[in-house]
């Protein structure tokens, strides 16, 4: 149950590694530096569900995926179901997904929002983790936002978003977040 040493110390080294930093150093054309931070952030969101603990009726049975979901544009290129493949959490398999519409998105336990996503958040957020990018406005920012720091792939959590839609996060990944709203 939970999050695994091994798995913990590959959201650390993928938290301070200096891959975005030597991409960028290199001198790397701009969409393998994209490839890379949404590589990165694949990875997250796969890791954010061992952190995460959800309502038990947020899951039709015990044996029920963990369902991540990408709204919008996916900027991921596969790196998500590479992320994803033979994963678990709480004993859970991982499925990925991409809604095409707020009554699908319901189903996801996980959600990032791309560009054009917003639309089909579901009312309410129910024990969804939603998940937004450098790019949401402020007011659309989920319980999870990622940010550029640095050069690295980093993020804020929202708890008091998490806890209003049934959520606990872990305080293991709130010591791995820029800041942390409402702790």
């Amino acid at each position: 149950m939970g999050l695994g040493r091994g798995a913990l110390r590959v959201l650390i080294a993928l938290l301070w590694s200096g891959l975005l930093p030597a991409a960028a150093s290199a001198g790397q054309p701009a969409p393998l530096q994209a490839n890379l931070e949404y590589s990165v952030k694949a990875n997250y969101l796969v890791r954010f569900a061992a952190f995460v603990e959800w309502p038990p009726r947020a899951f039709a049975t015990a044996q029920s995926p963990v369902v991540i979901c990408v709204a919008g544009h996916d900027p991921f290129r596969g790196s998500l179901e590479t992320a994803a493949r033979a994963q678990t959490a709480y004993g859970r398999p991982l499925a990925v997904r991409r809604p095409n519409s707020r009554e699908a998105a319901a189903g996801c336990h996980i959600l990032y929002v791309g560009q054009g996503g917003a639309g089909l958040v579901p009312e309410g957020r129910p024990s969804i983790l939603l998940v937004t990018d450098a790019a949401a406005p402020p007011a659309d920012r989920g319980m999870i936002h990622f940010a550029i720091s640095d050069n690295r792939v980093r993020f804020h959590i929202d708890l008091q978003q998490a806890s209003r839609a049934g959520l606990s996060i872990s305080s293991r990944l709130l010591n791995l977040a820029l800041s942390v709203r409402g702790g």
